[in-house]
């Protein structure tokens, strides 16, 4: 009972960690925010998504087609508390708090200690890291719970329930179809082992399969690997400037795939990205800030330690995951990167926790629980600081300037928006809400993405086209600082919480 109280005590710790001023860390939502929660929204009410798509199982979105089941598992949080920031992030919030519970669950099951799992659910309570990441609407955050319950049951050889959280994973972020060989590998030695029939009860899982396939072999399921490719353009084009210099045998696309693969696969084990500086995305973590405190860089390896020491199979198959999770990251762009290694990071997270099973008397481990607390306060006091800094970089002003705008909206012919900070439609698509049956775009399709020019009376343009373009009388201009439109008047200056301005609305008459 006792255990159970403390572990209760953690995991409601984590949740106010998780929901704390949650309109303010961070500073606002992004473009893939506010797309999730508008398809959402529109799922909840018209079944189809913002493209009139009915029950996709790939949500077009900007053309970077979204896996969908962050957004249907958001539809009832939507419903509930309405299309703000709440809204779209509980399901994220709600998913790093279960991380809690099933980070104990799976400590438990590898090393049978109840303090050891107990630590460890502290320490992911309290990560920098996975609280950074559950305050963001983010199908990496979902698909690591799904992949530890799939995990859990897999330690306890319960295939059937495993492979179904790991088929649902598949259509909640790409890094589970890159890990996906790997956990028909361990699927197929456990069938073996343990000499498991095939039942009925292996059929979802089956037709997650089939569907994955299917969804792969088309052009929307391929699109978005187009975005973090390594062989992008520029690669190409380095390619061919090599070419003469070698041989086509030394200097191709495959060599350079594998050779760049490779480097970026180690530099996952580079310290400085757990323990020093994290990932180079500012939208994924704090930046120049720990994943993982460097005080528990001896747990770490004392509980590798562990793992190899131990021929237990629940430990050889948390050190297989561990080895082959920086591979999502590895053969994509900007490795190593915080999202697309996020299963790297958590079972870090497991090893640094076993790592604990050697401090056998329980008074040792009252530093770990100081170190956890204070990289916690530290995370705290550099977070705020962060929420200021990249304030711009979070899109910050929308919110207000769509509220402006609905102001005078009845009494002027059209509102002519930039798109200097990207997507303008979908953030007024959000905050307005604007009804999915009234929402009928002009768009169009170049470099891999859906452009949206206008829809009734907003029409969307890049800051230098404004002084290009013959305004309609009793017009609404809004523009970026330091772009006023001839012969037009200001009306509103959108600031920032420390006084920036990111928004000038003018009438034209």
């Amino acid at each position: 009972m006792k255990i159970k109280i403390i572990l209760f005590i953690i995991i409601i710790l984590g949740f106010i960690a998780r929901i704390y001023q949650i309109n303010q860390y961070p500073p606002a939502l992004n473009w893939d925010e506010v797309s999730l929660g508008y398809n959402a929204y529109s799922i909840g009410h018209t079944l189809k998504d913002e493209w009139g798509n009915f029950l996709p199982t790939i949500f077009q979105a900007y053309g970077d087609y979204k896996l969908p089941v962050y957004v249907y598992l958001s539809v009832p949080f939507i419903l509930i508390f309405g299309l703000n920031a709440l809204g779209i992030k509980l399901l994220s919030i709600i998913s790093g708090t279960l991380l809690i519970f099933i980070t104990y669950k799976i400590l438990f099951l590898i090393i049978k200690s109840k303090n050891t799992s107990l630590l460890g659910s502290f320490l992911i309570a309290l990560s920098p890291w996975s609280i950074f990441l559950s305050r963001i609407a983010l199908e990496a955050n979902l698909f690591l719970l799904l992949f530890s319950i799939s995990f859990y049951y897999l330690l306890k050889n319960n295939l059937a329930i495993s492979s179904l959280f790991f088929g649902i994973s598949l259509f909640t972020y790409n890094s589970s179809r890159v890990l996906l060989p790997f956990y028909l590998l361990v699927l197929l030695f456990l069938f073996i082992k343990s000499k498991i029939k095939f039942t009925y009860s292996f059929l979802p899982f089956i037709i997650f399969l089939l569907l994955f396939v299917f969804q792969t072999l088309s052009t929307a399921g391929q699109a978005r690997y187009k975005w973090v490719s390594l062989l992008d353009q520029g690669a190409i084009n380095q390619i061919n400037e090599l070419q003469p210099k070698y041989s086509r045998f030394v200097v191709n696309k495959a060599t350079f795939f594998v050779f760049t693969a490779v480097k970026n696969y180690f530099s996952h084990f580079d310290y400085h990205f757990l323990f020093v500086n994290g990932g180079s995305h500012y939208q994924f973590n704090l930046q120049h800030f720990y994943l993982l405190s460097p005080l528990l860089i001896p747990l770490f390896f004392l509980g590798l330690f562990y793992l190899l020491k131990n021929k237990q199979l629940t430990s050889l198959l948390l050190l297989f995951f561990f080895f082959v999770s920086p591979l999502p990251s590895a053969i994509t762009r900007d490795a190593p990167h915080t999202l697309r290694s996020i299963l790297f990071i958590y079972l870090s997270s497991l090893i640094i926790a076993l790592g604990s099973y050697y401090l056998k008397k329980t008074w040792l481990f009252l530093p770990c629980i100081f170190i956890i607390i204070y990289s916690n306060l530290s995370f705290w006091k550099k977070y705020q600081l962060y929420s200021t800094e990249y304030i711009l970089s979070w899109q910050y002003g929308y919110q207000p300037m769509v509220e402006e705008i609905k102001k005078s909206y009845s009494y002027v012919d059209q509102v002519y928006i930039t798109k200097k900070y990207g997507e303008p439609h979908e953030f007024i698509l959000f905050y307005w809400p604007i009804k999915p049956k009234n929402y009928r775009p002009v768009w169009d399709y170049h470099d891999n993405w859906f452009w949206v020019n206008r829809f009734d009376k907003f029409i969307f343009y890049n800051d230098y086209e404004f002084n290009q373009t013959s305004f309609l009388k009793n017009s609404l201009i809004i523009t970026s600082p330091g772009n006023k439109p001839i012969d037009s008047k200001l009306i509103k200056t959108i600031y920032t919480p420390n006084n920036q301005p990111v928004f000038d609305i003018f009438k034209y008459e």
